[in-house]
């Protein structure tokens, strides 16, 4: 038998509302052979969101300013920011904290992707390039717009790299416009999508879509099939599910006619792989590695 010798790493950011419990080490249970530890500390990052790591062992967080103001203000004057975390002895726990993009609206999500962050923050999805390596992203490019948004956080989530080499994101019910360089609208509808496009934001493609409020993450199989997380899929009562998403799939939510209508039907709608209830999931990732054993893999 395999004895587990690794362990896996929990990120904990306690709130600045005291108001709230924050989560202890001690109360979580692990599987046999692993720990919890903290690696960052509250005075580093104050409303994470959603993080990614790069090729150098830093940790990029898409930060909420901890407001909550509409989509028009939002714009206006863009209150969040993307952090950067440093672990700069090697002792495991992150000790330096940098602030690489200001100005952002609403970030949800941190992908490292050579050389380069790609970061949905509505109405765009941008790629974020620190050209001259100081720790602050001077180049900054919308590669795809536009898309709707409120301010609540059900809109675009990535990006997520796709074992074909291209970008993904998930969008929530708050619909897109696309337009071509003459002005000429391309694709545009309500309905929730899960959207790929190549890396410098070409070729913007629909994967699957339907009715559901709020799809946020997605991550590939290793035969590539995509397995993504979906808040509010079905009403009545809520549900919060893991889905298997098929290439041109259609999902609930059945109150949402108007979506539905806006995909092609060949028979029924697509259901949930697994129905967690009332939860609000947030995240989810594949562990790949050998690390765990073969039970993990």
């Amino acid at each position: 038998m395999l004895k587990l010798v690794s362990y896996s790493i929990l990120f904990f950011v306690a709130s600045t509302n005291s108001n709230l419990n924050p989560v202890k080490a001690h109360d979580l249970k692990v599987p046999e052979g692993f720990t919890v530890e903290k690696v960052t500390e509250p005075s580093l990052t104050k409303y994470p969101m959603m993080a990614g790591f790069d090729d150098r062992g830093r940790l990029f967080i898409a930060e909420n300013a901890g407001v909550n103001i509409k989509s028009v203000d939002l714009v206006k004057n863009p209150p969040s920011l993307i952090r950067m975390l440093e672990d700069t002895n090697n002792d495991g726990r992150f000790d330096k904290s940098t602030i690489f993009a200001d100005k952002m609206t609403f970030p949800m999500g941190a992908m490292w992707y050579r050389g380069a962050l790609y970061v949905a923050s509505p109405p765009n999805i941008w790629r974020l390039e620190d050209t001259d390596d100081d720790g602050v992203a001077d180049k900054r490019e919308v590669i795809v717009n536009q898309f709707g948004f409120s301010g609540n956080a059900a809109s675009i989530h990535g990006c997520f790299l796709g074992p074909c080499g291209r970008i993904y994101w998930a969008d929530g019910r708050h619909g897109h416009e696309f337009k071509s360089s003459s002005g000429k609208t391309t694709s545009k509808g309500l309905a929730a999508r899960i959207f790929s496009a190549r890396p410098d934001g070409t070729d913007v493609q629909t994967f699957a879509g339907g009715g559901m409020d709020n799809p946020v993450e997605v991550d590939f199989m290793p035969g590539g099939d995509m397995l993504g997380t979906i808040n509010l899929m079905e009403g009545k009562p809520r549900m919060d599910t893991l889905v298997h998403w098929v290439k041109g799939g259609v999902y609930p939510k059945y109150s949402q006619v108007q979506c539905l209508e806006e995909f092609q039907g060949t028979g029924e709608l697509l259901t949930a792989a697994y129905r967690f209830g009332h939860v609000a999931v947030s995240g989810m990732i594949r562990y790949r590695g050998t690390q765990f054993g073969e039970d993990y893999n």
